[in-house]
């Protein structure tokens, strides 16, 4: 009988002291969800020297999302894949094939952050139900509405706000030195916009009926646009057209080494103060300064990006000033910030809808289409979708080059709807 108690004490014991060792154990903490989204770049091509700017910013901001406290709900993560296209259709297509093959299917996708390759994945991202969030809103990608965002205003609306700009300015006493040229030797006529752009899809995007209409409505007159080919170097013949036809502003649709190149054909010509230049959204200002030197001083640009770098938040910052590169770099760095923080913005819609283990891309579609007024980290401009609209930006800012200081002149100024069927289209 003793012989039985002792056994059972010691039964019990062992089985306490297991209890206990299971309570003091760590909870093993449960594996994230790790969302995939693909991005695809020109990293070889015509592209490349903007893109390789961006995907810098992109991978930094990616992991500091995932490090962050509080970006990303609790168990939940991103994986940001990266291809090449080299700005070439065919090896952004079957990229974007080999990338939607794998599992898990990834939840967003760039387009190639150019008009060309975007236009070829639009009916891939509407087949798999992933939406894709680029920044081009060329008219093919914009209508119709599909799967294809952008985080860009309206194209023929960010033409037709810079002749805003320049309609606002047509006057003696502008601080703008070749608006206010153009205006005293007028002779009390108005003013004359026109836009010179790469010979594709992107460059030829700011030209349209809507567009020449609306111009006409606020009071200035459209001069026939220009087209010069991505690797341009003798514009020559285009830049002495758009001056004899009397151009006071002209558009710029295209990245600053074009834009630079056709400066210097200018001013080799002597007729560089003839115009006043405003870069489109993306056409570097920090980097046309760079490869133009003066004869970028007075440059405008309307952008939703915001390449100053002391206005940024102090960890962007101090990111930026970890890669050891000059502010020359800054807006390229700064747009991979604001486009992924907007990737980041519907993750969190969606898990918050659905529930993290749920979200798929057609789940990040929805919410994305009914995003209103959200203002991405280093984004100058609040981002609006819905069913029918796929541009982000109705406002931008204006910058310019003053003696080498990019600096504010602008805080906003409207971007009009001018796709077919839009708000502001001339009726």
């Amino acid at each position: 009988m003793l012989k039985r108690r002792s056994i059972r004490r010691i039964v019990f014991g062992l089985v306490g002291i297991c209890l206990i060792s299971i309570m003091a154990m760590p909870v093993q903490a449960k594996e994230k969800i790790t969302y995939r989204v693909i991005g695809l770049y020109d990293l070889t091509g015509p592209y490349s020297a903007l893109h390789q700017l961006a995907l810098k910013g992109i991978k930094d901001f990616v992991a500091w999302a995932n490090k962050e406290p509080g970006y990303f709900p609790p168990g939940v993560q991103w994986s940001h894949e990266i291809y090449d296209t080299g700005m070439e259709i065919g090896k952004a297509v079957a990229a974007y094939q080999m990338a939607c093959s794998k599992k898990p299917a990834p939840i967003i996708t760039t387009g190639g952050l150019a008009s060309p390759t975007v236009i070829a994945i639009k009916p891939l991202a509407k087949r798999k139900k992933i939406p894709c969030i680029d920044g081009t809103s060329a008219r093919p990608i914009m209508v119709p509405p599909a799967w294809t965002f952008s985080i860009l205003g309206c194209y023929e609306g960010i033409a037709a706000a810079s002749a805003q700009f320049l309609k606002d300015n047509w006057r003696e006493d502008t601080p703008y030195e070749r608006i206010r040229k153009r205006y005293k030797e007028s002779n009390g006529r108005r003013p004359r916009f026109t836009v010179i752009g790469w010979d594709n899809a992107f460059g030829r995007a700011f030209d349209s009926k809507e567009v020449r209409e609306y111009v006409e409505k606020i009071g200035v007159d459209w001069v026939e646009p220009e087209y010069v080919s991505l690797s341009a170097s003798d514009t020559t013949p285009q830049v002495l057209r758009l001056v004899k036809r009397g151009a006071d502003m002209i558009f710029f649709g295209m990245y600053p080494n074009t834009h630079a190149c056709i400066l210097k054909d200018a001013a080799r010509l002597g007729v560089r103060d003839k115009f006043q230049d405003m870069c489109f959204w993306s056409d570097d200002l920090i980097q046309l300064t760079h490869y133009a030197g003066d004869l970028a001083n007075g440059t405008l640009m309307l952008t939703g990006w915001n390449m100053v770098v002391d206005e940024w938040p102090p960890v962007f910052r101090e990111m930026f000033r970890k890669t050891g590169w000059s502010d020359a770099n800054a807006l390229g760095y700064s747009l991979g910030i604001a486009w992924f923080d907007l990737y980041g913005e519907a993750i969190r819609r969606a898990v918050k809808k659905v529930g993290a283990p749920n979200v798929t891309g057609s789940v990040v579609y929805d919410v994305l289409t009914s995003m209103t007024d959200y203002r991405p980290l280093n984004y100058n401009s609040k981002v609006s979708f819905t069913k029918t609209k796929r541009f982000g930006a109705d406002t931008a800012c204006v910058y310019q080059n003053q003696n080498g200081k990019i600096v504010k002149v602008r805080e906003s100024i409207y971007v009009p709807d001018l796709l077919p069927g839009g708000k502001d289209v001339v009726k």
